[in-house]
């Protein structure tokens, strides 16, 4: 049996993408094969932005990029067309 995870192509994912939790905005993109996840993390004295980017990866279970060392899943909604990164939470296209 195929995850939900299975059925959608990244290409649908590609953009930038608002928290609806207020955590740091996201952005994915496609350089060359690859698929990347950037999460950009404003400073709050410099406003400076600094993004940290992860690979996107799949195995059978779905898409999934590791952030500090910790397996995170994306996942999409297409109805909704939202976002979820588990460990951040529900993102909107923006």
């Amino acid at each position: 049996m195929k995850t939900k995870n299975q059925l959608f192509s990244l290409d649908v994912l590609v953009g930038n993408w608002e928290s609806v939790n207020l955590n740091p905005t996201v952005m994915i993109y496609k350089n060359g094969n690859v698929y990347l996840l950037s999460i950009i993390h404003i400073n709050e004295t410099t406003k400076q932005a600094n993004p940290a980017t992860y690979e996107i990866q799949e195995d059978e279970s779905g898409y999934f990029t590791y952030c500090n060392l910790k397996r995170t899943i994306i996942d999409y909604d297409f109805k909704a067309d939202t976002l979820n990164i588990s460990s951040l939470g529900n993102y909107l296209r923006n």
